[in-house]
C-alpha cells in the first residue's frame, strides 16, 4: 500500500509513523514485508520457595519431555495472550500445586533474554520470586510436562540446592534455571534489611522466634538474636495476638504489614 498524499520530502515510513491516524498506521504496518521483527516466545518461570519445619525448600519439576528431558526445572510456562507475567505465575501455581496465590506473594526477579538459552528457539523468560505456604509440600501434583514434582532443600549460606542429600549442579538443571536460582538467593539476601518480602514465607500469624529462624537461614553469616528482630523489622510487621506455647509464656504474634511493604517499593 503506497500513500498518494505523502508530502514532498517525506518518505512513506515517516508519513505513516507521524502523520496519519494510529489506525491507518497499524493497517500499513501489518502489510509491510520490511521491517519485520521476529517475535520471541515469552515464558514466566518461578523460583518458588517455602519454609517448612525450619527448612527452606524450592519447588521444581523433573521434566518428562524434551528439551532437557529428565532434568530439574523451575515451575513455569508460556504466557497466554490474555495474561501478564504475574497472572501466568498464579495460573501455573494453581495448575501445579492447586493453590491460589495473591499477587503479593509473587514478585518479578529478572528478565533473561540470552540468545540460545532455549533450543526450541528465541524464548525470553521473566523469572519471579514466589512465596508458597508450607502446605504446598503436601499439595503438589505433576503437570503435563512434569515427570515428577520435587522440593529441593536450599542452603542459602553456600548457594546450594540438594535432593536426597546430593548437591545439584548447573548440569542437573534445565536451561539456565540454576543461574536464576543463584540470582534469587543474592536478591533475597541483598534486600534482607530494607525490603524483606521473604517474610511472606511465614505462616500468619507468626512469632518473632519463627521469623528470626527464617532470617538466620537466609543469611547465616549475619545472624540476629530474637530480641533484635523487631528492632530491624518492626516497621514491616504488626502485632495481632498471642500464641500459647506449652510450659512457656504466651508469645506475641505478628503479620506482614502490607502498607509498609507498598511504601518501600
Amino acid at each position: 500500500m503506497i500513500a498518494t498524499s505523502i508530502p514532498e520530502g517525506m518518505n512513506e515510513k515517516e508519513y505513516y509513523e507521524t502523520i496519519v491516524s494510529e489506525e491507518e498506521f497499524l493497517r500499513w504496518y501489518k502489510e509491510q514485508d520490511q521491517p519485520t521483527y521476529e517475535n520471541p516466545s515469552v515464558t514466566a518461570d518461578m523460583v518458588a520457595y517455602c519454609f517448612v519445619e525450619g527448612r527452606l525448600k524450592l519447588l521444581v519439576i523433573r521434566r518428562k519431555t524434551h528439551p532437557c528431558q529428565h532434568r530439574v526445572a523451575l515451575v513455569g510456562g508460556f504466557l497466554q495472550k490474555h495474561e501478564d507475567a504475574i497472572q501466568a505465575c498464579i495460573r501455573e501455581v494453581q495448575e501445579e500445586v492447586g493453590l491460589e496465590l495473591t499477587p503479593q506473594k509473587v514478585e518479578q526477579l529478572m528478565t533473561v533474554s540470552t540468545p540460545g538459552r532455549d533450543p526450541r528457539g528465541w524464548v525470553i523468560t521473566i523469572a519471579h520470586l514466589v512465596y508458597l505456604p508450607a502446605v504446598a509440600v503436601d499439595m503438589v501434583r505433576a503437570g503435563d510436562d512434569a515427570k515428577e514434582v520435587l522440593f529441593l532443600d536450599v542452603d542459602f549460606k553456600h548457594g546450594e540446592c540438594s535432593l536426597d542429600g546430593r548437591v545439584l549442579t548447573a548440569e542437573d538443571f534445565a536451561f539456565d534455571h540454576y543461574e536464576i536460582v543463584q540470582e534469587s538467593i543474592k536478591r533475597i539476601q541483598g534486600r534482607l534489611a530494607w525490603n524483606p518480602t521473604f517474610l511472606h514465607l511465614l505462616e500468619e500469624p507468626f512469632t518473632v522466634y519463627e521469623a528470626t529462624e527464617l532470617v538466620n537461614l537466609i543469611h547465616p553469616d549475619k545472624e540476629i538474636l530474637t530480641n533484635n528482630f523487631l528492632v530491624t523489622y518492626g516497621s514491616y510487621v504488626e502485632e495481632v495476638g498471642v500464641k500459647r506455647v506449652p510450659k512457656k509464656k504466651p508469645r506475641k504474634t505478628y503479620r506482614w504489614k502490607e502498607s509498609e511493604a507498598q511504601e518501600e517499593e
